[in-house]
């Protein structure tokens, strides 16, 4: 559950306001006249809430690609990777293997 406050504590009470919805990682809602009327939270959260929409919004374009029966086979797939990996990619093979090797490390 969201807290709420008026909209004048804005004003009169930013540090308790900003210090509160960094602190709780929540957003808060003020209200003008006893209705709801913007919600504030920190940027961290904001930038948060801001990937989140972008990956639902990655999922669900994916999600109709998959259906429209656009997408490759694990096979397809493969052979793309392996005529690619032939061609001359020292630099970049080496950058993919030590990005590989340190994500096993944090496994």
């Amino acid at each position: 559950m969201y807290r709420i406050v008026p909209s004048a504590d804005l004003r009169n009470k930013y540090s308790q306001i900003a210090q509160f919805v960094k602190e709780k990682h929540e957003p808060l809602v003020l209200t003008k006249n006893g209705e709801g009327d913007l919600i504030v939270m920190s940027i961290e959260l904001f930038e948060e809430k801001n990937a989140e929409l972008k990956l639902y919004k990655r999922l669900a374009e994916n999600k109709i690609d998959i259906a429209k029966g656009n997408f490759l086979s694990a096979s397809e797939v493969s052979k793309q990777l392996s005529s690619y990996i032939r061609q001359d990619n020292t630099d970049l093979i080496n950058e993919l293997r030590e990005t590989y090797l340190k994500a096993r490390e944090t496994e």
